[in-house]
Parts: structure tokens; C-alpha cells; sequence
């Protein structure tokens, strides 16, 4: 079945008072959670209802729940992948300020699989974020962590700003979202390390390469170059297989379907409600209640889809 249109009308805030909410999560019993600047992780009750939990600093962003219902945070800028209880509160660091002498400051997301292993996602090694943005520098990683979290190591080097994983339902690939390209590549799992990359799908976006260089914050905060430009965020696989993936200043989300092509599902082109969309999460009874998070709104999305989402692995 394919990802038909979702109309904007279908769509209601939902959580107001998250801070930052970038990324959802929807757990197995049905309660949805967002990460949360003004603590770590926001559980999301109602329209007006959020109930924070824990203090992380920095900027939590991408978010996964593990097998022992504990959140993982990958702390953009602080550069600490942290471990949330959520009945203590209680915030301990899984790894913090490097990996083989590679910064870890622009953390961007986790990732779990069913071995209990965790996929992180950093956008870039430099310190200046806006000078990688501007150059498009590919100096982006990925790393592993075992499922014992007594090691690590870097998979893959030399992406461009890496940012959303996700795998499809057998885990025979890791797709990552690449922000700066507007794009979906994916890598091959080899056991506890990856194989070469590949595109997955067509570019999403319209960057021109002459739009690279010490004028591209200026040409970024051009609407109408922006919504061009789109820099792709989030992603998430639906149960037909279709790999939905955000544009974040597009204000779109499209689905990559498994022939390769794409369509767009939502779009708000002046971001009247999609404002910054950079997360997607089904939950539900029959998995298909959808939240869609974002950079810039306070508050989650919540619609209806055409198709159900493929449970992730703490909802299977």
C-alpha cells in the first residue's frame, strides 16, 4: 500500500510545552515521549499536558529507548550520549567527549537494534557547525557501541552531516539521512561494522554547488531558498517498506518508496503548522497514529496515516 497525502486539517498539536521537541518516541504501551531541552525527556499526556523527566543539559536530541526501558540521548553540543531512567531520573553518560580522537560535540542521534547495540550519528568533527554547513564539509561519523556499552568504534568516516537512522525490519542495512545533501544513503551491516554506502532513493533537495561558501547562512534564511534547499532530518520506515523522511526547512515530509522513487505525503511550505519537522514515530493500537516532531514548534504533531509504522524494537 502506498503512503497517500495526509492532509494538514488532520493534523493537531499535541504536547505543547516541550521544549525543542526533535525527536519522538512512542513506547510499546502506547505513551509517546519527545526529547526535551528544558529537561531531558518530555513524556507527552494531552494537547496541554507534558510531564518532564530528568535534567540532561545541553540540547537533547535524537532519543531511543533500550531493552531495559531506559532512554538513550545523544546530547547535541554537549557531546554525551547519556542514559535516562525514567522512574529515578537519574542521567549517567555512555560515552562523552571523544571517540579515537574524533569530537563527539554535534552527537545527533541513536539508534538500537535487537542485539542491544547502539548506531550514534555524529554531523561533524569541526567546532564551527555553521562553517560545515556553509562548506558542506563531509566529516560527519558513525560509531557502535557493543550491547554491553564496554566498547566502541567508529563504523563509518567521511559522511556528510549525518543525522536520522534508521533499519529496515530484517537489519540487513543502516539508512542515514544526510542533511546538508538532502538524501538517503545506506550501508550494508557486516556484523559489528558497515560496508561501503550507497544512495538509497533521489536527492530530495536543490542545493546548487555555487550556493556553498561564506554565503550560504545568509541564503539559508531566505525562505524561498530554504524550502529549495530542504535539509533532510528525520526518517522512519513504515510497514510497506516506504522509508518517510523529514525536510526540515522545506517544512515537507516525503516517502521514499521501495522502487526508489518519492512523493510528498505532507507539506506546509510557510509552516502555518509544520513548522521544522525533523522526527517521525507511529504508535497506536494499530500503529498507525503518527507524531511528528520538530526543531522549532513547541509541541509534537499527531495524525492519522495511511499505513501502519513498522514497530521498532522496543514496540515489537
Amino acid at each position: 500500500m502506498a503512503a497517500t497525502p495526509i492532509e494538514l486539517t488532520d493534523l493537531l498539536p499535541f504536547g505543547r510545552g516541550a521544549d525543542r521537541p526533535e525527536h519522538v518516541v512512542v513506547a510499546g504501551d502506547g505513551r509517546v515521549f519527545a526529547s526535551d531541552k528544558a529537561s531531558a525527556v518530555a513524556e507527552l499526556i494531552g494537547e496541554h499536558t507534558v510531564r518532564h523527566i530528568g535534567q540532561a543539559g545541553g540540547e537533547p536530541n535524537g532519543i531511543a529507548l533500550d531493552r531495559d526501558g531506559h532512554f538513550l540521548i545523544a546530547n547535541w553540543g554537549l557531546g554525551v550520549l547519556q542514559d535516562l531512567d525514567p522512574t529515578t531520573g537519574a542521567i549517567t553518560a555512555v560515552l562523552s567527549g571523544a571517540l579515537d580522537g574524533r569530537p563527539l560535540r554535534w552527537l545527533n542521534f541513536v539508534l538500537v537494534d535487537s542485539l542491544g547495540a547502539l548506531w550514534c550519528s555524529v554531523s561533524t568533527t569541526a567546532d564551527d557547525l555553521m562553517d560545515t554547513i556553509a562548506h558542506g564539509t563531509a566529516d560527519g561519523f558513525i560509531f557502535r557501541v557493543a550491547p554491553d556499552r564496554q566498547s566502541a568504534r567508529v563504523v563509518a568516516d567521511a559522511v556528510s552531516f549525518p543525522n536520522c537512522m534508521a533499519l529496515d525490519r530484517n537489519e540487513d542495512h543502516l539508512y542515514v539521512v544526510r542533511t546538508l545533501t538532502a538524501d538517503v544513503v545506506r550501508f550494508p551491516i557486516e556484523g559489528e561494522t558497515l560496508g561501503p554506502q550507497e544512495q538509497y532513493g533521489p536527492s530530495l533537495g536543490g542545493r546548487r554547488r555555487d550556493e556553498y561558501g561564506p554565503d550560504a547562512s545568509r541564503l539559508m534564511a531566505d525562505p524561498e531558498v530554504g524550502r529549495r534547499w530542504g535539509m533532510a532530518d528525520g526518517c522512519a520506515f513504515d510497514a510497506e517498506g516506504n522509508l518517510w523522511v523529514t525536510l526540515v526547512l522545506a517544512n515537507k515530509i516525503v516517502a521514499i518508496h521501495p522502487d526508489g522513487r518519492a512523493t510528498t505525503v505532507i507539506e506546509d511550505p510557510d509552516g502555518a503548522l509544520l513548522k521544522g519537522p525533523t522526527s517521525i514515530a507511529w504508535g497506536g493500537h494499530d500503529m498507525r497514529d503518527i507524531y511528528i516532531g520538530s526543531i522549532t514548534a513547541p509541541y509534537v504533531l499527531k495524525g492519522r496515516s495511511s499505513v501502519p509504522g513498522m514497530p521498532l524494537i522496543h514496540q515489537r
